[in-house]
């Protein structure tokens, strides 16, 4: 029965993976509401098989880490926000565009401690991780169509956005695929194997840069920075390992540098997506939506500075705080576009403390003296955590 119900919580946790690819068309927002409701129904009946599981067998019952406290923390302040918004019911339920509130929180974290719980070798999480990685080069495969011109792009003009409908989400999901094909192409030992991760990884950068999401991209670029400083600087005993760092972040630096000094020549200006990093200044930053929303925010936050409007609280701030120089720009607003501004406006300042402790709880799982981790997987992990926050700065 123990081995029936784990192979069943395996099966469930493995299909998530590919959620990524439904996109039902009989729905208003096919892209966000199919996903949305895949993923809490599986991971409803995963959580049923779960709880059986646990009271069967005691050594997956979920463990107290720090992190999983960060995370408990987190899911109760959000909730008594919620609970106390300006609007409980839309912040519990959200709505069919977003498909967010509590109830998705609280589906991710019955998904969390089910996936911490069950996966506990090296080599479960490793075939975890292979799985996720043949389900992105599937979606990268999806984007290399459409670049072809023989599928749609959903969202119209040139950026790539696979079967996620938005060329930012797609983006974000290939950076977290980048650094894992890079996380298990150091950890290899086959040299086919090292051939299969190099492959997919230059294919996804590939499609990662025809999203043309500058977040997205300057998070890689950073995040590989990082990765490459931390291995120059941290790990002496591994001379190859230091040297092809080494080589890595030469060439990270020379790219840059070209790009900068050809930023305002014509072969940069007459791409579409070269030109749009090329802009990138504090003039086009006056020129955007960001501009005048985030001082918004930042209104909104001074008037409720603990626990916040509640999720899906910020289109009230947007309504009391309008700045008329939006004229011209997006009408109307649901988001800062700026992740932490977001947790500011849902939880106030315990709301985004919270937040931020989940992540300062993996850092300190991944770089603590008992860890058992190789100093390319601790860097390659912290390069792809800097570079989806650098992301969700944006």
């Amino acid at each position: 029965m123990k081995k029936t119900l784990l192979y069943a919580v395996f099966a469930g946790l493995f299909t998530t993976l590919f959620i990524p690819f439904i996109v039902p068309s009989g729905m208003y927002f096919p892209f966000i509401a199919g996903k949305g409701f895949t993923f809490r129904i599986i991971v409803e009946i995963l959580a049923g098989l779960y709880v059986v599981l646990a009271l069967l067998a005691p050594e997956f019952r979920p463990k107290l880490s720090y992190i999983s406290k960060a995370v408990l923390a987190f899911v109760a302040i959000i909730l008594i926000a919620d609970v106390f918004g300006v609007n409980a019911y839309k912040s519990f339920w959200s709505n069919y565009e977003r498909m967010e509130g509590f109830v998705l929180i609280a589906h991710l974290v019955l998904y969390y401690f089910v996936a911490s719980s069950v996966l506990q070798t090296k080599s479960l999480w490793n075939k975890f991780w292979n799985t996720s990685l043949v389900a992105s080069v599937l979606m990268a495969g999806y984007g290399m169509f459409q670049f072809l011109g023989a599928l749609d792009i959903h969202q119209g003009g040139v950026r790539l956005d696979g079967s996620f409908g938005n060329a930012s989400y797609f983006a974000i999901y290939l950076v977290f695929h980048i650094f894992l094909a890079l996380l298990l192409l150091s950890e290899s030992r086959e040299k086919w194997q090292k051939w299969v991760y190099g492959m997919v990884t230059l294919f996804e950068i590939w499609m990662l840069y025809f999203t043309a999401t500058r977040g997205a991209i300057l998070g890689l670029v950073g995040g590989l920075l990082v990765t490459t400083i931390l291995i120059v600087w941290k790990g002496k005993e591994y001379v190859r390992l230091r040297k092809v760092a080494s080589v890595a972040l030469a060439s990270l630096l020379v790219l840059i540098i070209t790009f900068i000094a050809l930023r305002n020549t014509s072969l940069v200006q007459q791409s579409p997506v070269l030109s749009r990093f090329a802009s990138i200044g504090i003039s086009e930053f006056h020129k955007q939506g960001r501009y005048f929303v985030w001082p918004m925010a930042l209104q909104g936050f001074k008037e409720n500075p603990i626990l916040g409007w509640g999720q899906e609280g910020f289109n009230f701030v947007f309504n009391k705080y309008y700045d008329p120089g939006l004229f011209g720009q997006e009408e109307w607003f649901d988001r800062t576009h700026d992740i932490f501004l977001d947790w500011l406006i849902a939880g106030g300042l315990l709301g985004f403390l919270s937040y931020f402790s989940m992540f300062v709880a993996l850092f300190y799982y991944i770089w603590r003296r008992r860890s058992d981790m190789s100093i390319s997987e601790k860097s390659t992990l912290t390069g792809m955590v800097l570079a989806y926050l650098f992301h969700n700065t944006f």
